[in-house]
């Protein structure tokens, strides 16, 4: 059975309230301050309820494809039907009374456990580590809103109607990034090496935490213009061996990362939320397996990933078998390759005998494991889908794993979790933070340090690549003719440390982020494009750029209006503006 403070934090809230023996333990009008912040078990149970802000794999099945956000909103994906499109490319961007990213309730709960350390019976070493905890949790959340909000208030008490705070202005982003690095630096120095037992905070995950927001406080403030970039980076580089060398190894297939049903003492598994049956579960997998998957991804991210020998795609990408055929693996594992077969009874199929149909079927039972994604997919009821791509609006009565533009996302696809209903049964974990992640931040914070060569590309890059399929990173290869498709503005080198992160966190939603933090948001300006389709009108599909009208590239919606200036910054939401007269909302938002 599964272990993990992750998924027991929520059980142990929902018991708070519906369990009567909890209840007379600590019933609820004695559960003061004085009483709830004594001892060491105290704290700890106290800090369960803050690992809920890992959002992971969404238990609210309403929500299953919010992993995709980042994705969708950028150049990677799209999400149907309409209505859908990207508010940053289509303008649709406003506003709002109020905010789920601006978030003072969970820095008040932080603070609430923060305040009362000194007051407690615990010794000075586990002082030390509740708030190095703590720490961790607040800079988490604070690093949330800055990336989005840039300057904002600072509070570090809990606050009551009196305080002045509540009617504070913003703190400078400069200074908000500072306390974000002090505090976390102290709690890497401070919290308990092992933390409290399997997957909870220690000090790699503060580390990792360091790596992540260091690298986007760096390059946001190169690439927008700010001081102090190198005092991000450079922690970005110190932090990074050290989690290297701790976690030396990845888990050797790639979709087993986001498909296993336990991630405990996996190689390379840094933090992850733990899911179980009848405890805490999502929906997911299910999501993906049934008509309900709108999320699919487009030509541009198609092209993104390398051929097997290490170069960039210039095959005929109007022939989706020569477009899939000897690519990096994460493309296969993520994106579903082209297959047809006869179905019959919808369970039972067969090969249809023409090798084409049945060259990435073979593929897949050797790059994966047997419940993992092998082809033909099937949805959650076990009906075969008997063809890839396959039209939403020409199924042949198969509803299920189709798209509009014909790349159909599955990277969360597999046929050994529960997904048989629809109220959130899925049970594998969600990796939070792994060591890929501090792999590709130290590569890039190197490259921006002046320092990426040759034993920094094989120590992250090529770990990677091996892993995917794909021949190594030669960097006496990769000059300025290497990719004729490479924005020109970026180094020839830079833009190949950032495609692999691009292809190695395709459907975890961090695209976006790093569009903006790299300000190239005019990269969603493209339209987003499908798979070339030779008879349109028989399949249902819109199509642009071919010989006629019946052929050329699936589209579904139509040419974007284009990333605004101000889109950087999210808006501060008006209800916040209207409580407070001394918060000023980002330039450009009305």
């Amino acid at each position: 059975m599964k272990r993990s403070l992750i998924y027991f934090c929520l059980a142990i809230l929902v018991c708070s309230c519906m369990n009567d023996a909890f209840m007379d333990v600590y019933p609820k009008d004695q559960q003061t301050e004085k009483t709830a912040f004594k001892s060491y078990d105290n704290f700890k149970t106290y800090s369960w309820g803050l690992y809920n802000v890992f959002f992971g794999y969404a238990s609210d099945t309403r929500q299953t494809d919010s992993i995709f956000i980042g994705d969708y909103e950028a150049d990677n994906m799209i999400k149907g039907p309409y209505g859908n499109e990207s508010r940053w490319a289509y303008g649709k961007a406003k506003a709002e009374a109020e905010s789920p990213d601006w978030d003072y309730v969970y820095i008040r709960n932080v603070n609430l456990m923060l305040d009362n350390i000194d007051q407690s019976s615990m010794s000075e070493a586990d002082k030390k580590h509740w708030r190095s905890v703590g720490l961790f949790f607040r800079a988490y959340k604070y690093f949330q809103m800055l990336s989005k909000f840039g300057d904002l208030p600072w509070v570090e008490h809990v606050m009551t109607e009196a305080s002045p705070e509540l009617y504070a202005s913003r703190t400078t982003r400069d200074l908000v990034a500072s306390n974000l690095l002090s505090d976390l630096k102290w709690a890497e120095e401070s919290i308990k090496p092992a933390g409290d037992g399997n997957n909870t905070i220690n000090t790699n995950v503060v580390r990792a935490l360091i790596s992540r927001f260091c690298l986007f406080e760096g390059t946001w403030r190169k690439y927008h213009n700010l001081a102090n970039a190198e005092t991000y980076l450079k922690e970005c580089e110190r932090v990074g061996p050290l989690l290297m060398k701790a976690f030396p190894t990845i888990m050797p297939h790639y979709d087993e990362v986001f498909n296993s049903e336990d991630l405990a003492g996996q190689p390379g598994i840094i933090l992850f939320k733990a899911y179980a049956a009848n405890r805490l579960c999502h929906g997911l997998t299910r999501m993906v397996r049934t008509a309900e998957s709108n999320i699919e991804a487009t030509k541009d991210a198609v092209d993104a990933y390398l051929c097997s020998d290490g170069r960039p795609f210039k095959g005929n990408d109007k022939d989706v078998h020569e477009q899939f055929r000897n690519r990096d693996h994460r493309l296969y594992l993520t994106i579903c390759p082209p297959y047809m077969v006869n179905v019959s009874n919808k369970t039972n199929w067969s090969h249809t005998g023409k090798p084409e149909d049945r060259e990435f079927i073979d593929l897949m039972a050797e790059i994966s494991g047997e419940t993992f994604h092998r082809l033909p997919t099937t949805n959650f009821k076990g009906f075969v889908c008997s063809r890839q791509p396959h039209f939403k609006n020409n199924n042949k009565g198969q509803a299920w794993n189709a798209t509009q533009m014909g790349f159909w996302v599955w990277k969360y696809y597999n046929t050994h979790t529960n997904a048989i209903n629809a109220t959130g049964v899925c049970t594998t974990d969600a990796p939070l933070f792994r060591i890929e992640e501090t792999m590709l931040d130290y590569a890039e914070a190197m490259f921006e340090l002046g320092k990426f060569d040759q034993s920094v590309a094989d120590k992250t890059i090529n770990i990677l690549r091996k892993r995917a399929g794909v021949a190594a990173m030669k960097l006496t290869e990769i000059t300025p003719a290497f990719d004729s498709h490479r924005d020109a503005s970026v180094d020839p080198v830079l833009w190949e440390i950032r495609r692999e992160r691009r292809v190695e966190f395709m459907g975890e939603g961090r695209r976006l982020d790093d569009l903006r933090r790299w300000a190239k948001g005019s990269y969603v300006d493209k339209q987003p494009l499908g798979v070339y389709v030779a008879d349109a009108a028989a399949n249902k599909v819109k199509v642009t750029g071919g010989h006629s009208d019946n052929e050329g590239y699936a589209f579904y919606f139509n040419q974007p209006t284009g990333w605004q200036q101000h889109y950087y910054l999210y808006p501060l939401p008006l209800k916040q503006l209207a409580l407070n007269k001394n918060l000023k909302q980002n330039p450009g938002w009305k």
